[in-house]
Formats: C-alpha cells, structure tokens, sequence
C-alpha cells in the first residue's frame, strides 16, 4: 500500500510541477450558466451502455483468460496496482497534496486536490448507489451464469468500485494538469487496476468497463461543476490548545 500511495503522488507531484494547474489558468466564469447535463453526456451514455453490453456478451470467455493468468509475475503487478483504486491510498495522497499545496505556497495545487477529491467521492457514492441497484453476483459467486442479478440483494459486482475510483483518480489528475505525459500514465495505470480485479476473479470484464465509464463521467461533471462555481480556494485552519484532556488539533477544511 505504501509503494502505491507513492505512485499517486508521484504523479501528482510531478504532472502539478514546472507546469501550472489548470485552475490557474481558468478566468472569469462563464456569464451565461453552462447546462449540467448536455448533448454529450447522452452520447457518452450511449456509447457506454453499448460497450458494457458488447462486453458483457464476452463476460465468460475474458474471465477464463484472464483468472489468475500470467502466475507469480502478473500477481505481484495486480498486488502493487489494485490499492490505487481503493480510498485508503487515494485519501491520503490527496489530502496530502491539498496541504502541501498550502504550506509550500502552491494554491493551485490545494485547489486541484480538493476538486480531485471531491470528484473521486461523487464517483464512489454514485458506484456503490448502483452496486445496491444492480445486485450482480461476483465471479466466484456464479461463475457458470454471467447474467446473474438480483437487486438489493447485497451483490455487488457491477460495476467495480476499485476501477471508478482508479479512473475517476485518472481523470481528476489529467483535467488538472497540462502535462503531456499525464494522460499517458494515469491511464494505464488505472486501466492494470480494472484488469486486477479481473484477474483476482473479483469483477467480470464488464463491471471494470462500467466503472471506468463512471468514473470518467462523474469526474468531468464535478469539475466542471468545480470550475464554473469557482470552487478553487482552501482554507486550512490549524489549531493547537492544550488542556487537562492533552492537546487538541483541530484541522477545518472549506472550499
């Protein structure tokens, strides 16, 4: 887990480095409110739902090939990669980022945490409120029937709630950065954390392609959302008293 909450900053640190966040450059709000949900956000949808679907068809076949496939070397990469799709390492590395943003004089880097931050939590609630409705069966749960759902059962394979968040992740770091590498790095990586799951027989193929979908859609519009409102200030508020309990740090965060 140490080694990739690294990887998370790492990339944040570097893509947020020589070149400027991307809030830095954002000007005067647009005087004409933007709609929340435009023609491209349906077209998204489409072409989402249609390649779920087109997966989903291969659900079994994918599974055969990829369940634990590759022996010892594939699954030390499924063990560096799969927490960079779980809040224990994303949470901290960029609640790092927003105070190190801080306290190094490097507003846009505080600002550009928060919005990522934010971005990833919309993407983990709006995953887990589909995972309830959904009710798919894991792998390993039913690993002759690909089609097996029963909402509000408590299953909850579809969609992959480590993909959303290692994509929305991805997402939040390329819209913040003018990087040209960034892309292809946060990719690639949060796609070996989709093929993690795949391969460790958690996820069908077709719960990381939906969870990628999510997590991609969910980031832009809470960017978006994020910049249009000029959500871009934190305020970090330290304070220390001492009493007959000990010390006390009290910690705000606004934005």
């Amino acid at each position: 887990m140490l080694r990739s909450m690294c990887l998370v900053l790492l990339a944040m640190g570097i893509a947020s480095g020589p070149c400027p966040a991307r809030a830095d450059r954002i000007s005067e709000p647009p005087a004409e409110p933007a709609p929340v949900f435009t023609r491209s956000d349906a077209w998204f949808g489409a072409a989402s739902m249609a390649t779920v679907l087109i997966v989903g068809f291969a659900d079994g076949a994918l599974r055969d090939d990829a369940w634990m496939a590759g022996g010892a070397p594939a699954r030390r990469v499924a063990d560096l990669v799969r927490p960079l799709g779980t809040p224990q390492v994303l949470a901290p590395g960029l609640l790092l980022g927003a105070l190190s943003g801080r306290l190094f004089g490097r507003p846009g880097l505080s600002s550009a945490s928060v919005r990522i931050a934010a971005a990833v939590g919309a993407s983990g609630l709006a995953c887990e409120a589909i995972k309830v409705v959904v009710g798919r069966e894991r792998p390993y749960q039913s690993p002759s029937d690909i089609d097996e759902f029963r909402p509000f059962s408590g299953h909850d394979s579809f969609p992959s709630g480590h993909t959303t968040l290692a994509f929305a992740a991805a997402t939040g770091i390329d819209r913040e950065t003018t990087s040209g590498w960034v892309p292809w790095v946060v990719y690639p990586l949060a796609g070996l954390v989709g093929w993690s799951r795949v391969h460790d027989d958690e996820h069908w193929t077709s719960d990381t392609v939906a969870g990628a979908a999510l997590g991609i859609w969910s980031t832009l519009k809470v960017e978006d959302i994020a910049h249009r409102r000029d959500l871009s200030k934190l305020e970090l508020g330290g304070l220390v008293s001492g009493g007959r309990d000990g010390a006390r740090l009290a910690v705000r965060l606004a934005f």
